[in-house]
């Protein structure tokens, strides 16, 4: 048996003899490791070229079946096959992971780089809008003083100026609150000027009623613009001047005085520098007219004296001083000296006279008589007159202040010249501060006095037959000042003079009780029994108020309480006690008071 160094195969199977058959040829295997395909194979495998490998491995396994080498090398072939499988898997998922890997961390850079452009966005914006915000902050005080300088001149009616600050605010910003509203009051100004420059221009080419017709459009748009209304007023006065001398002229043409005088003078009230020779001398014959008109007419009232003198002043301070209008002169000064002293006096005495006089009215009285006796110093009774008002002044000053005994003085020296001064007011105020003194001394217990002060006040009541008030009451008085004094007889006497009035008013009989009471008092009287009559009248006469009408009066303010007492046949003290009022000759404040009277 040889050795070899060629190892020993086993023989072939049937199958592998099957192949060889069906190729055609088996080749040695020894000839397996000299085969160029085997080297190849060799090559491909140090290459790494599976495929290749596996390909060539296949054919080589064919030429020589069951080759050891063939099998190892098919065995690590697929070993590697496997590994290289495998490392693609994982290349794959690898590759597979680092995509999602790749795809997350890009899906988070477009997040990222959105919020991060997110936020850089709304912070350039917040940073802006704060930016913006401080520049705005820092035009605030220069806006709101081009804003207080555009309201200055558009009140001062200046648009033009106020339009060239408004375009600095715009430009500053344009966004500013006010500016809506300062455009539109600019151009309404500018709309408003643009009329007033037209209304000029034609007053410039003599179109008075065409200007004043936009004159009157602006200043009824705007009131007080400019000095609109003055140039209203500019142009309508002429036009009124003329017509108010029109109608001036007709109205004289007409005799119609007073409508001259009004004419005119509303024309002077116009243009009180008015320079019209024929409308002052028609206005002045106007003036005369009218007064001696005025004064003539019984009827004139007071306010139409004092008409009639500013009439004469106004006539005298318009006649010119020349020979032409001496006649003129001179008949306005004899008539109106005659007419005016006349109702001067009336006037006068109209105020003396007035049953609800106060202190400014008697002063008036006074200012009109020294007016008339100034225009006739010479008439000695317009004098006395004057003198006699002058005592009643003071006189109806102390009778208010309840200075009774200078009250008296005066009253008496008034009527010593005039018995029925004042229409007989001075003879009432005599009555009431005889009355009011008789009183204060019977109060003080001066009772000898007081008699002969109250018979003066009595002596003045029997005067007045329609006021049996004074009398009954000046006559009560007496009867308590006699029975203060122990003179019974008299009292009583004096207390029957005054129970006859009673007894003489209507309706006393249904006062059963009094008329009793009077009988039994009279019966103590005809047994001579005084002192006990006395003392019954007394009793009667405290409730005699019963008898009393009442009537409820308004009474003016500052009005002389005794005046008006006795123009309601009533006096002082019966409506002092009626109304419960504190001792006053002047009623204050006007009111109703009630108003004790004992009608006949």
């Amino acid at each position: 048996m040889e050795n070899s160094s060629t190892p020993e195969f086993k023989k072939p199977k049937n199958s592998d003899l099957d192949f060889s058959e069906i190729t055609g040829h088996i080749a040695d295997p020894n000839d397996l490791f000299s085969d160029p395909e085997y080297l190849k194979l060799l090559e491909y495998s140090q290459n790494a070229k599976f495929p290749e490998c596996e390909e060539l491995v296949d054919q080589l396994e064919i030429l020589y079946p069951q080759h050891p080498r063939l099998l190892k090398f098919k065995d690590d072939l697929q070993m590697r096959l496997s590994m290289q499988t495998m490392e693609v898997i994982n290349k794959k998922t690898e590759k597979r992971q680092k995509r999602k890997v790749s795809f997350k961390m890009s899906v988070f850079a477009i997040v990222a780089t959105l919020i991060v452009m997110i936020v850089f966005f709304f912070s350039y914006y917040y940073l802006s809008t704060i930016a913006m915000n401080e520049q705005l902050d820092q035009h605030v005080p220069q806006l709101n003083a081009l804003n207080d300088q555009a309201e200055h001149l558009l009140l001062a009616g200046q648009p033009q100026p106020a339009a060239e600050i408004i375009e600095r605010i715009r430009t500053i910003n344009p966004e500013f609150e006010n500016l809506p509203e300062l455009v539109s009051r600019t151009d309404e100004l500018l709309r408003l000027e643009a009329k007033y420059q037209t209304a000029s221009n034609l007053v410039t080419e003599n179109k008075i009623n065409e200007a004043l017709v936009i004159y009157k459009e602006i200043e009824t748009e705007k009131p007080g613009m400019w000095d609109v209304s003055h140039q209203i007023v500019s142009l309508e006065t002429p036009i009124q001047i003329a017509k108010y001398l029109m109608e001036g002229n007709a109205a004289f043409q007409e005799e119609k005085w007073d409508q001259v005088i009004g004419t005119y003078e509303n024309a002077l009230m116009l243009d009180p520098n008015l320079d019209d020779p024929f409308m002052k001398e028609q206005l002045l014959k106007s003036y005369l007219n009218q007064i001696i008109s005025m004064l003539q007419d019984e009827n004139t009232a007071i306010g139409d004296i004092e008409n009639a003198e500013q009439y004469y002043r106004r006539a005298v301070a318009i006649i010119p001083q020349n020979k032409a209008f001496a006649n003129e002169r001179g008949n306005l000064q004899e008539v109106s000296t005659d007419l005016l002293e006349l109702k001067y006096t009336q006037t006068a005495n109209a105020y003396l006279a007035d049953k609800n006089q106060t202190v400014t009215s008697i002063s008036k009285a006074v200012s009109y008589m020294r007016k008339a006796a100034i225009i006739d110093p010479t008439n000695v009774a317009l004098q006395r007159d004057l003198e006699n008002a002058e005592y009643y002044q003071i006189a109806f000053q102390h009778f208010i202040e309840m200075n009774w005994v200078q009250a008296i003085i005066e009253l008496k020296q008034v009527l010593s010249v005039d018995s029925n001064f004042a229409n007989g007011n001075a003879s009432l105020l005599l009555f009431e501060a005889y009355y009011a003194l008789g009183k204060q001394y019977y109060s003080a217990g001066f009772y000898l006095d007081a008699l002969k002060i109250l018979e003066q006040a009595e002596i003045l009541a029997w005067d007045d037959h329609d006021n049996l008030m004074k009398l009954f009451q000046v006559q009560v008085l007496i009867g308590d000042t006699f029975g203060k004094n122990n003179d019974y007889q008299n009292a009583v006497s004096y207390y029957q003079y005054v129970v006859n009035i009673i007894q003489s008013l209507p309706g006393t009989t249904y006062f059963h009780d009094i008329a009793i009471k009077i009988s039994d008092a009279n019966i103590l009287v005809a047994n001579e029994n005084y002192q006990d009559a006395f003392s019954a009248f007394k009793d009667i006469l405290n409730g005699i108020d019963v008898i009393y009408s009442i009537s409820e009066i308004e009474i003016g303010n500052g009005v002389c309480l005794a005046l008006f007492a006795n123009e309601n046949l009533s006096t002082v003290d019966a409506i002092l006690e009626a109304n419960n009022l504190p001792k006053t000759m002047v009623i204050t404040f006007g009111r109703k008071l009630e108003v004790p009277i004992l009608e006949k």
